[in-house]
């Protein structure tokens, strides 16, 4: 089921303005009858007529957007599935009312969840340390033989009478030696208790990130610009290679060293990534550092050196012609990426950052996994949350492109909500495979709205009545009861 927010908000701000619904309707140029079903969530907004109201309210459109709020419903959602949490107690109800009605309360319970995940992961951090450091095992070996020797040495002295002066000071030579062994010991495990520092931190700084990513939709103007003002100060005929290698001399910046075992793409996207940070690193490190999102230097951190990778793309495929050219192939990012001289991964970033207003794209979800499930990067949909605690429906493709390498894996997926997406995922190789070293594969995957489905290349030859399969997020919140793959019991009633 949808959530909306989107008319409660508009709303509330014609309440705050003192407008009536037909001074409001007037300006956005509907009846006044379809704003009160706009605001009482009984009809949708599309992007035109939510741009009117905005101006008739005289906010921002991203104000009246209910993004914001559905991820927070989101998150309580997934803390609701927590097992640790729930265990076999039925989902709490009224999520979208907390939200909607009190959404401080619902911030602090995501707060309050994510500390309480945080000092989870110490205590599991902390015992797995000291079940498993060798070097506390080994000192506590140390210790204990130190404390057996001391411990026999006094009880000969204690019960043995009249030793022999030489036999006492033997005994005495002991104490005194293994005490000097065990106060060393203890030295040496103090010291690395105080050096050793170990992160007990969730992935709270990633999740940070992610809501950076997702309140700029994956869409940042200001790289946009430095890149096409990058561009052109190209000399006609010159490479991008030999622009930003004479970018870098000029400024006395030594460029990035080739890795011999990567692909010729990812050495051209490094130097493009070292140029761009040298042309707006500036202008990256003031964005992050005011925004909202970014509460902390390693979080911020982190957001530049995706900023950075944000304007290497933006360099290598330029909008306005990646855009035409995307929308000309159908969205084929193998064509794409002869075209332009890039990876099928960074092709598959670049249509998911096409949002621009007013010339974007398809909108594109976006998830890259490991063979293990853990997702490295994820971007969602209104109607498609990706999960942020461990792995996601087992039938999405994500999982599936590990069993055929560097195939395209593609089908029609319907959540529970009846919403259905069109999906498609490969597994990459990162880098060239070495015999020392086990091949290092990732899946990337994009998903799309059903109803973009003939704007996709990936979509041709799938029957959607045929080909749609009925999937879910993530098993402890999906009402699939019949489902073969279920890992989990579910929440939902």
């Amino acid at each position: 089921m949808r959530r909306d927010f989107t008319g409660l908000k508009i709303r509330a701000h014609r309440k705050e303005r003192g407008m009536t619904q037909s001074a409001l309707a007037d300006l956005a140029g509907i009846s006044p009858s379809y704003l009160n079903l706009i605001e009482r969530n009984r009809r949708p907004v599309s992007a035109a007529l939510l741009e009117r109201i905005a101006a008739g309210l005289g906010v921002e459109r991203a104000i009246l957007d209910d993004d914001v709020e559905r991820r927070v419903v989101e998150r309580l959602d997934e803390i609701a599935a927590d097992p640790a949490l729930a265990d076999k107690a039925p989902r709490p109800a009224g999520t979208e009312m907390v939200v909607g009605a009190h959404r401080d309360w619902a911030d602090l319970i995501v707060r309050l969840y994510e500390h309480y995940r945080d000092q989870s992961q110490a205590v599991v951090a902390l015992a797995d340390r000291l079940n498993r450091d060798p070097f506390l095992g080994e000192s506590v070996h140390r210790m204990l033989t130190s404390v057996t020797a001391i411990r026999s040495a006094a009880q000969i002295l204690e019960q043995g009478g009249q030793l022999p002066e030489r036999d006492r000071e033997r005994f005495l030579s002991i104490i005194a030696h293994d005490s000097q062994r065990l106060a060393a010991t203890a030295n040496a495990l103090v010291g690395f208790i105080q050096s050793t520092h170990v992160r007990v931190r969730s992935a709270t700084p990633m999740e940070a990130l992610d809501a950076f990513m997702i309140d700029c939709d994956n869409h940042f103007p200001e790289l946009e610009a430095a890149a096409r003002e990058f561009l052109s100060g190209m000399e006609p005929g010159s490479s991008l290679e030999a622009h930003c290698a004479a970018w870098l001399a000029r400024k006395g910046v030594a460029g990035p060293t080739p890795d011999p075992w990567a692909a010729p793409e990812s050495n051209r996207f490094a130097l493009v990534r070292a140029a761009m940070t040298g042309f707006a690193g500036e202008r990256m490190r003031e964005f992050a550092g005011r925004h909202r999102a970014l509460t902390s230097p390693e979080v911020q951190e982190l957001a530049v050196s995706a900023l950075r990778n944000y304007a290497a793309g933006a360099a290598l495929m330029p909008y306005e012609r990646f855009l035409a050219m995307a929308e000309r192939h159908r969205y084929d990012l193998d064509l794409l990426a002869r075209l332009f001289g890039v990876s099928y991964e960074q092709a598959a970033h670049r249509v998911a950052t096409l949002r621009r207003p007013g010339a974007s794209g398809v909108r594109f979800a976006f998830m890259r996994s490991d063979a293990s499930g853990y997702v490295t990067k994820r971007l969602p949909l209104p109607d498609l949350p990706l999960p942020r605690y461990g792995a996601a429906c087992p039938l999405w493709p994500v999982y599936g492109a590990f069993q055929s390498p560097f195939s395209s894996v593609r089908q029609f997926g319907e959540l529970p909500s009846g919403v259905q997406f069109l999906f498609f995922a490969r597994a990459v190789e990162k880098s060239f495979a070495q015999v020392s070293a086990p091949r290092r594969l990732l899946s990337v995957m994009l998903a799309c709205a059903a109803e973009d489905a003939s704007r996709v290349v990936y979509g041709d030859g799938l029957q959607r009545e045929q080909a749609t399969i009925p999937i879910g997020t993530v098993c402890r919140l999906c009402p699939r009861r019949d489902c073969r793959h279920r890992q989990e019991e579910s929440l939902m009633n």
